[in-house]
């Protein structure tokens, strides 16, 4: 038998099967956050209304949000999307520099999105300004989960993009110690 699952069916009787109920879990639950306190896997809780004045001291450290256990990757999707990864950048960086679409695309957003529609109006003071860049640094992270349907058995479980993020990297150096608590 293959080290790697190449149908869904492989993929899905190979995954751990965890409890439902978190009644069940709250002693996994418990150590995790015992674990994650002792070896800085934190961070600051946002302030809410009541303590947004309140000195940073005071703040709540509170555990990160983490998986009990790691999900597994088929090494053939790992690979994939390894090898994807700098077109879709590619795309991104192209986007990013085409005007025209940036405006027809986001404008229609108004205030539905209160933190884009920020972003969009510094773009849009900027651009009204003449500010030109000579160099751009982007730090993007993309999501992946394993699309494996119980009702296709034998089709091959395939890596699908869920999210792109050209902001949201600040849990980034939390990851390796992620991989700690999981082994």
């Amino acid at each position: 038998m293959s080290k790697f699952a190449t149908t869904n069916r492989e993929f899905l009787s190979r995954r751990p099967q965890y409890v439902q109920a978190a009644s069940e879990l709250r002693g996994y639950i418990e150590t995790a956050v015992d674990w994650e306190a002792t070896h800085g896997l934190l961070f600051r809780a946002p302030p809410s209304d009541a303590t947004a004045s309140t000195d940073w001291l005071q703040a709540a450290l509170v555990p990160a949000p983490i998986a009990l256990a790691p999900s597994p990757v088929p090494r053939s999707e790992f690979d994939r999307v390894v090898a994807l990864q700098p077109a879709l950048n590619q795309l991104f960086d192209r986007i990013s520099r085409d005007h025209d679409f940036l405006v027809n695309t986001l404008q229609s957003l108004g205030t539905a999105d209160e933190f884009t529609s920020r972003v969009f109006e510094m773009y849009l003071k900027q651009t009204a300004l003449g500010a030109i860049k000579p160099a751009v640094i982007g730090i993007h992270r993309s999501d992946y989960l394993i699309h494996a349907p119980e009702s296709e058995p034998d089709s091959k479980p395939r890596a699908k993009q869920v999210e792109f993020n050209t902001i949201a990297a600040s849990f980034a150096s939390l990851s390796a110690v992620v991989g700690d608590f999981h082994r």
